[in-house]
């Protein structure tokens, strides 16, 4: 069995691997999709900008604007599927200013997406937490009322015990 580091170190050479393995991949493919990468690399310039300016260890940020970016530039690729996969149509899309709206109006969401999420996520549990206190404190009022001072009281545990 291997410690804890080696096992660490096995998992960064089999996910380097696989990076390598998919690059070599995209190489070979690349001359049969070109438009189809011109146009993705083109359109995916927000989410570069968000990976590398994000500084979450996770990427949340990054992988939201990624994922709206992503379905923002979707219908284009499709069309140029459709339309014959040839690099005239990939640049004719490409100077479209309402597929650049598109692409980076859905790019925009994203960005407000992984601004507003958290701020709501941390507002509605702030007031659960609240409500939260604000029932406790009612209960302890209950038991001091029914078991006297002593049921409420800061003391350690210890000191409160008879003996």
């Amino acid at each position: 069995m291997g410690t804890a580091k080696e096992k660490e170190g096995g998992a960064k050479k089999k996910g380097k691997g696989r990076v390598f393995l998919f690059l070599f991949l995209l190489v070979l493919l690349t001359p049969f999709l070109l438009p189809t990468m011109i146009l993705l690399i083109a359109g995916l310039l927000p989410t570069y900008v968000a990976f590398f300016t994000d500084r979450d260890a996770n990427k949340s940020g990054a992988l939201s604007v990624g994922a709206m970016n992503l379905a923002g530039i979707t219908p284009f690729i499709l069309d140029l599927w459709m339309g014959g996969q040839t690099l005239p149509h990939a640049v004719q899309i490409l100077k479209t200013p309402n597929a650049w709206l598109i692409i980076l109006g859905a790019a925009f969401v994203g960005h407000l997406v992984a601004y507003t999420v958290p701020q709501a996520v941390a507002s509605v549990t702030l007031s659960r937490t609240e409500a939260r206190i604000r029932g406790l404190k009612k209960n302890l009022d209950v038991l001091r009322d029914s078991w006297g001072p002593d049921v409420a009281t800061r003391k350690p545990i210890e000191t409160i015990i008879v003996e």
